[in-house]
């Protein structure tokens, strides 16, 4: 057998899939761990996304956070790489960034249709992004000799 119908055979046997189910399946909200005020969990409205671009140049610059993370799940992540790109660009390229990647296990349960079984739980898998922006040292020296609490 040669290389291509292995890799072939390989996707159709794939058993990665989520099974059919029979009933409505009621996604939970991912967990989040210990957040602090500088985490930004951003989403896919696009409206929301000027009062994010506020909030972490506020954190960075006004408030003098030594750093801010901002947090992009599935669909997010396009706007969470828009946002840090965005709050860069409006502190003239001076902030530092620091990216990671990870894979997030999220719950669903599901609601059978027929009332004498029980609801069971199946998980599936989704991608996100942590992008941690700080001001490097001398750079937050100046602001803040400008702008004291």
């Amino acid at each position: 057998m040669d290389s291509s119908n292995a890799v072939a055979m390989a996707v159709d046997t794939d058993t990665n899939k989520r099974a059919h189910t029979d009933g409505v399946v009621k996604k939970r909200k991912p967990l989040r761990p210990s957040t602090s005020r500088a985490d930004i969990y951003v989403t896919r409205d696009h409206r929301k996304f000027n009062s994010y671009m506020r909030r972490a140049r506020k954190l960075l610059v006004e408030r003098n956070y030594p750093s801010v993370t901002i947090h992009g799940l599935g669909a997010a992540i396009q706007t969470a790489i828009k946002l840090a790109t965005a709050v860069k660009a409006s502190l003239s390229d001076q902030v530092i960034m620091d990216t990671s990647t990870h894979t997030v296990t999220l719950y669903d349960d599901v609601v059978p249709q027929d009332e004498s079984t029980d609801i069971t739980t199946q998980t599936r898998q989704n991608s996100a992004i942590q992008i941690k922006m700080s001001l490097p040292s001398a750079v937050r020296s100046q602001i803040f000799a400008k702008n004291p609490r």
